[in-house]
């Protein structure tokens, strides 16, 4: 029977407690907020109308003796899993990573004191640049790990792993890239706890390098950028009347998917304003300059903030605009939605 422990109550070593500044994340500007789904709204009530975070306090544990699988699930010696490595798994996983843990035969045994970055979602592009590179740079302050273990990823995703930390840290570094499937146990693991809570809270820490690896990189002329998601199912339905509004207004097409992660730092560096519809790609806004105008273009039950937390701790002019799926009855984020080309006009010419 699975058995949750809290990290205050395990074998750890507090090796640093950093204080999160305080901030006020504005409210969103959310246009057809009459098409969100009413328990969509409540998901993100606390990720848009919180408007003061205080003070947070982000630790740096390092853990003895413990197992690691899943996507960065943290259980004990005793296999007990600790709370605070869920993020965001359903406990359906947490189950499942329980019983492969019970059951490993064929366990990696580390020595090598390593830091752990991986959480519910790693292969995603935005969660490693948001809510897990920064979680290096914040450990980098007190200590030097052995090993990263991070996410084993396609080959796209391994680059930009791989480019990402050597752009934003002085030191080179040893990489075990974890299948959810394996289970590894670890005499040393040292975790970060309270850097982002994803919807809900994200700390200004997560920046503390992103001007770095912007500045690393050359200049290229301003740009008017849309962010293509080709083949995905999330997308705009009839988008051929939308790119040319989008060409009128001077805009250049692009999918992020297809280039390097230099490339899409170069491409939004210097962007005065950003359309896209909410994916991955348009993570890259947080290589803006303060003061650029992003448009988000989101399925009306699709329940994130996390663009428009990115958006308020960088400095951006942020707009949503949540369009009408063609299903009205699905509760898919991942599904066709319309988008009103006269609204997406005045936003452009206002």
């Amino acid at each position: 029977m699975l058995e949750y422990r809290d990290l205050q109550n395990v074998h750890r070593h507090e090796v640093a407690t950093v204080t999160s500044p305080s901030f006020v994340q504005p409210v969103p500007r959310v246009q057809n907020l009459h098409l969100v789904p009413k328990p969509v709204l409540e998901a993100m009530r606390a990720g848009w109308l919180t408007g003061t975070h205080p003070e947070r306090s982000v630790t740096l544990t390092k853990l003895f003796d413990v197992y690691v699988t899943e996507e960065g699930l943290v259980f004990t010696h005793d296999r007990k899993l600790i709370t605070q490595t869920i993020t965001q798994h359903s406990p359906d996983e947490c189950e499942r990573a329980f019983e492969r843990v019970r059951c490993a035969q064929d366990v990696l045994e580390v020595t090598a004191s390593s830091l752990l970055l991986r959480k519910r979602g790693d292969h995603n592009y935005g969660h490693w640049l948001v809510e897990l590179l920064p979680r290096l740079w914040l450990a980098e302050q007190f200590m030097t790990p052995e090993l990263l273990v991070v996410p084993h990823a396609d080959q796209a995703m391994t680059h930009v792993i791989r480019d990402s930390i050597v752009l934003s840290s002085a030191r080179p570094h040893q990489f075990l890239a974890l299948d959810n499937q394996a289970v590894c146990f670890f005499k040393e693991l040292s975790i970060v706890d309270g850097l982002t809570d994803h919807g809900v809270y994200m700390s200004p820490l997560a920046f503390a390098k992103t001007d770095i690896m912007r500045e690393a990189v050359p200049q290229i002329a301003p740009q008017r950028l849309y962010v293509a998601r080709p083949g995905s199912p999330r997308c705009v339905v009839q988008e051929e009347n939308l790119l040319a509004l989008l060409h009128r207004h001077g805009f250049r097409v692009v999918d992020p998917a297809g280039l390097t992660f230099l490339e899409q730092i170069q491409l939004f560096k210097n962007a005065e304003c950003v359309v896209g519809v909410m994916g991955a790609g348009m993570t890259n806004i947080l290589f803006c300059p303060p003061g650029a105008k992003v448009i988000t273009l989101a399925p009306a039950t699709m329940p994130d903030t996390f663009f428009a937390f990115i958006a308020g701790l960088r400095g951006l002019e942020y707009h949503e605009l949540r369009g009408q799926m063609m299903d009205a009855e699905t509760t898919r984020w991942d599904a066709p939605f319309s988008i009103m080309a006269a609204q997406l006009a005045a936003l452009l010419e206002g």
